[in-house]
């Protein structure tokens, strides 16, 4: 809004009451004032604001906040799903931003939610049962080393089965002892052997590089099929 005031209606009293309830931009030329305001109380609104809304049957969560960019995360623990976004940003706009990733949200929310119900399908487990579900894994694991090791050219020291949240399998490449996932007596044959394949693979490579994606090609020839697979799944 503009108003127009001619230095003579200028009221010092009157100017500053006036200027105390407004934020003034103003403009002098010659005898007349030009003054641009807008209420105090119309500033933005920085406080971080959340609300949320729903696409496809699945809820989305936006806290506005103070940023320049916009992020969309899905929980692994849980798989909500959440989007950051600067406070001058449009609500349509965030709305098509999900709506054009949905297919993307759907599928990696539903790998989520089905590592949680894993996780709570093991945690329920007894001690017994857990210990019973190791040996026999472990069992499956020896076998497949002794079939590789004259393969490969290595040797292991030995191998524990653990519970593990981001690894399917690690080996400590100074020891060659040998990790391996409880999640995986759960996957298809082939995911294990390819694990176990890779795991010694570091006794002979400890990094990820072409030498070791070379052996990789050379033993298992299979692996990037495998990998996809266990790409797509989350360890329990």
């Amino acid at each position: 809004d503009l108003l127009i005031f001619s230095q003579s209606h200028k009221s010092s009293l009157g100017f500053v009451q006036f200027a105390s309830r407004y934020v003034v931009n103003a403009l002098f030329a010659h005898n007349i004032i030009i003054l641009k305001f807008r209420k105090l109380s119309e500033r933005p609104d920085m406080r971080e604001k959340t609300y949320s809304f729903t696409i496809e049957e699945i809820p989305i969560i936006v806290t506005k906040k103070r940023m320049k960019n916009m992020y969309l995360r899905i929980s692994k623990e849980d798989g909500s799903v959440r989007i950051s976004a600067p406070h001058q940003m449009s609500d349509e706009r965030i709305y098509r931003f999900a709506k054009e990733r949905i297919d993307w949200i759907r599928v990696y929310r539903k790998k989520y939610l089905r590592a949680k119900e894993g996780r709570r399908e093991v945690r329920q487990l007894s001690e017994a049962e857990l210990k019973q579900q190791k040996l026999l894994l472990k069992k499956d694991v020896e076998k497949l080393i002794a079939k590789w090791e004259p393969v490969m050219g290595v040797k292991a020291s030995g191998v524990t089965i653990r519970q593990m949240k981001t690894r399917w399998g690690s080996c400590n490449v100074r020891t060659h002892h040998i990790n391996i996932n409880l999640a995986l007596a759960k996957k298809p044959p082939e995911c294990l052997e390819y694990v176990v394949v890779h795991e010694l693979t570091h006794i002979l490579e400890p990094s990820h590089n072409a030498v070791f994606w070379g052996y990789m090609t050379q033993f298992y020839p299979n692996w990037k099929r495998v990998r996809k697979y266990l790409n797509d799944e989350v360890p329990e």
